[in-house]
């Protein structure tokens, strides 16, 4: 096989590889984003959530912390937040992002049991994690850029591509909740996941970049 052919095969399998390694990152990230509880009260006061909800900070923090848990843990496989009533398509679709989080967690677990794997087998886990940086620049960096033209737009396809229903489209009098959940919120969690990908992706280049260059020295 010619040279030029044979780097290009490598480049391709390095970054068949790096996709599901992205789609780990993806998972980890998103699960960590989650749980950044601290982001909810600063949005309670931003964006006036006492008076649009009729409830307290407390109160709202309290519902907020429960849906988070929800998310979380597998086994709770039913949401009753106090303070919001539900109607069946407001449950329906909060059981179907409860799926998304644990299909999340199945992801998160087998990424990291390749990465031991990876280092305990001595297989190139810094070219799969330079081809997944690679992958998070284009898909993420061209994701970035349509949420900051318009986040409206990719928050909607973002919901067609995810769920096959129009549940998540609340109506405030039967699902009152969706007023304690602003779009912001998960724009500024979009921004947050996309921040960490970029970050790992840079770290990613770097550590490979400088392991190729002792191995040339």
């Amino acid at each position: 096989m010619k040279p030029k052919n044979k780097k290009l095969l490598l480049f391709l399998q390095h970054h068949l590889i790096g996709l599901p390694v992205l789609a780990g990152l993806v998972a980890i990230t998103a699960i960590i984003t989650l749980n950044l509880t601290f982001i909810y009260p600063w949005i309670i006061e931003a964006y006036n959530l006492e008076r649009f909800t009729g409830l307290d900070a407390d109160t709202l923090m309290h519902n907020y912390r429960i849906l988070i848990a929800y998310n979380n843990i597998p086994w709770i496989t039913t949401l009753y937040m106090p303070d919001f009533p539900m109607s069946a398509s407001g449950e329906f679709h909060f059981w179907e992002v409860w799926v998304i989080f644990f299909v999340l967690q199945l992801i998160a677990f087998v990424l990291i049991i390749w990465i031991v794997a990876s280092v305990w087998k001595k297989w190139k886990l810094l070219e799969y994690f330079n081809a997944a940086g690679n992958l998070t620049i284009f898909i993420f960096g061209t994701f970035l850029a349509i949420m900051l033209i318009d986040f409206d737009f990719f928050f909607y396809w973002f919901h067609r591509a995810f769920f096959n229903n129009d549940y998540w489209l609340f109506d405030a009098r039967t699902d009152p909740v969706i007023r304690a959940l602003p779009a912001e919120l998960f724009m500024i969690k979009g921004f947050i996941i996309i921040g960490f990908l970029f970050i790992i992706a840079v770290v990613a280049k770097v550590f490979h970049y400088t392991g190729k260059k002792k191995k040339i020295n």
